[in-house]
């Protein structure tokens, strides 16, 4: 069984007096273990993909399964119990209060179970998962904009969750600091056996996916295959074909 699926999603915005599609028909399947890379510009629905993906946000159509469970199915007490222990959302959002340590600020999601000081051990593995150990007396003031990146990630893992959705993570980073993200993704999704749902603002961000995916008019694009191998043993990845991604 997959651990995530959404089938035929659709949804639908309104500005102003127009209904605008945002995302037409989508099938998309994410495994444990697998890094799943969805490209778009800016504009073309990767955000609201991903809140569906994550739970955070139903489709107008269509359904959005979980380890099984039709998300829409579920009482209010049980999706939030499932996004709170199973579900790991980041974007690169800092915390509310700027005076908050980042060690404190990662340990926030704990709270609600358990007390600060095993909620900061909690953050500090956290952060040292994702290469910030040193960073847990900082301010987001005080961070990169990689580390920003970083820490989000690691405010999204603090809870152990088995799938991770990261909005546009590499979005303004340069091209070290880009590839550090995606090798991290990765490495949580071969070695820590997560299923990992990213997307993108660039198609040179998807090279480190196991799967990947591009965004356009309300549909997934998929990229023919099959996939030629570089006589090195890298892999080229064509420009993708109209279809669905499943």
């Amino acid at each position: 069984m997959s651990l995530l699926e959404l089938e035929g999603v659709h949804k639908s915005r309104w500005r102003g007096p127009h209904r605008v599609v945002v995302l037409d028909g989508i099938d998309l399947v994410i495994d444990a273990g697998e890094l799943v890379a969805v490209w778009g510009s800016r504009g073309t629905g990767k955000t609201t993909l991903a809140q569906i993906a994550a739970g955070l946000e139903a489709p107008d159509d269509g359904t959005a399964r979980f380890d099984g469970s039709d998300l829409a199915k579920l009482s209010r007490r049980a999706l939030a119990r499932l996004l709170l222990s199973e579900v790991g959302w980041a974007q690169r959002v800092g915390p509310v209060d700027e005076e908050f340590q980042m060690l404190d600020y990662v340990a926030v999601p704990l709270l609600a179970a358990c007390g600060p000081c095993q909620a900061r051990r909690g953050a500090s593995g956290a952060l040292a998962q994702v290469g910030l150990r040193g960073c847990g007396e900082k301010r987001w003031a005080e961070l990169t904009d990689g580390e920003r990146t970083l820490a989000a990630i690691a405010h999204a893992l603090v809870r152990n969750p088995r799938l991770l959705v990261v909005d546009d993570p590499t979005a303004n980073l340069d091209m070290i600091d880009s590839r550090a993200v995606m090798g991290l993704l990765h490495s949580l999704a071969e070695d820590a056996g997560l299923g990992v749902l990213v997307t993108v603002p660039d198609m040179s961000d998807m090279l480190q996916a196991h799967r990947i995916a591009s965004l356009s008019e309300g549909r997934l694009l998929v990229p023919s295959e099959p996939q030629a191998p570089f006589e090195d043993g890298g892999e080229v990845i064509e420009l993708p074909v109209r279809q669905r991604s499943a």
